[in-house]
């Protein structure tokens, strides 16, 4: 029969590890109040920035596309009042409302075709006294 208390358990050849740290693992406890507050004023600048100057952009792609619409063959043979007239048109169509083709658009005629550039500014309030400029400008050549 075996005695049980000659028999010798192994020990491990490594100590146990104690589990007690106090580096600076052990007081991670998630976000400071602090860090939340830059995170949210970070979150809210970046919306309103979105929210005041995302419409401005729609409206200059909804000009580029009425510019793309003019039928490029007959350009050239309009007189300057017929695109104007058929800008302010489709102008209206595309709700650009705040446009008047005499304003942001300058046409220039040559014998080697026609040049229609648009151009201008839009000035957005941020707060207090900040204020964004944005300009928009492109040429259109029609043959």
């Amino acid at each position: 029969m075996l005695d049980v208390r000659s028999v010798q358990t192994a020990k491990p050849t490594h100590p146990r590890r104690v589990a007690l740290r106090s580096g600076p693992r052990s007081r991670q406890t998630g976000a400071s109040a602090m860090v939340m507050l830059l995170g949210l004023v970070a979150l809210v600048s970046v919306v309103t920035l979105l929210l005041k100057l995302g419409p401005h952009y729609i409206d200059w792609q909804n000009m580029q596309s009425v510019m793309g619409g003019l039928p490029e063959k007959q350009v050239h043979s309009m007189g300057k009042s017929e695109i104007r007239d058929a800008l302010a048109k489709r102008f209206r169509i595309n709700n650009l409302r705040d446009f008047k083709p005499r304003d942001v658009v300058t046409i220039d005629r040559s014998k080697e075709g026609t040049l229609i550039l648009i151009d201008y500014e839009r000035r957005e309030h941020l707060l207090f006294n900040i204020d964004v400029v944005l300009s928009f400008s492109e040429k259109y050549q029609y043959r």
